[in-house]
């Protein structure tokens, strides 16, 4: 591990742990994503791997996408690299009960380049609708309730919980899993890569085009309340 590592991969026995590691909030770069990247494929030359944990060496998970790079020279290759290593998605999400679960991006007038194409099949549109539109926090109970995450636990027990799902992989067939992922995965890939390229131009070609996508960026990065002109 380097101090220039944002997200560090290690593998231990039959667990490979990628943690991110860019305080305070783990904004999502385009270097921390490239580095993220990189750890998931190199998990290929690691034929004893059974599961891959991401988690945090920081109170905050994450925090999205980094906004300063929300500029026409970065924001491309960004939101690239950024489809590509979510085009897996967790097969499992744990988390203390402590947690909170959101889409803020209407509040710095951006909308969000995965959740419109996500939610709708994890919580329904309804309630996919009403955190992207509003950019409410949602508790970790209530994820658990609307199948936002698998499961919400009291923060002291996570570490074992994690530890108790890893058994029960552990003690299945790996040959067999690995086809009972790819057959739940392969409908729902074709789907996400078409929709991931829509989206992205609409915020490429549309949204970065709008007055207040820009002010809401700039505003993010001065640190002030933005100033909309509704165009």
């Amino acid at each position: 591990m380097t101090t220039n590592e944002l997200a560090s991969l290690n593998i231990t026995g039959d667990l490979a742990r990628l943690t991110l590691r860019r305080p305070p909030m783990n904004f999502l770069s385009y270097k921390m994503l490239r580095q993220m990247h990189e750890g998931v494929l190199n998990l290929g030359d690691s034929p004893s791997c059974r599961a891959l944990l991401l988690d945090s060496e920081t109170p905050t998970f994450c925090a999205g996408l980094d906004m300063g790079e929300h500029v026409e020279e970065t924001l491309f290759l960004q939101l690239e690299e950024y489809h590509d290593f979510v085009a897996a998605l967790c097969d499992f999400v744990l988390a203390s009960e402590k947690s909170t679960f959101g889409q803020p991006e209407i509040n710095v007038g951006s909308i969000p380049t995965l959740a419109p194409v996500v939610l709708p099949g994890l919580i329904g549109g309804r309630l996919a609708l009403e955190m992207i539109l509003t950019g409410k926090l949602v508790p970790a109970t209530e994820a658990q309730r609307i199948g936002l995450i698998h499961k919400a636990v009291r923060e002291e027990q996570l570490n074992a919980e994690v530890e108790s799902l890893l058994n029960t992989i552990r003690g299945l067939s790996k040959s067999v899993m690995a086809l009972a992922i790819e057959s739940v995965r392969h409908a729902r890939r074709r789907s996400l890569e078409g929709n991931l390229r829509e989206l992205q131009s609409l915020y490429l070609n549309q949204l970065m085009d709008l007055e207040d996508a820009v002010e809401g960026v700039n505003a993010f990065v001065e640190k002030r309340s933005p100033k909309w002109k509704h165009r």
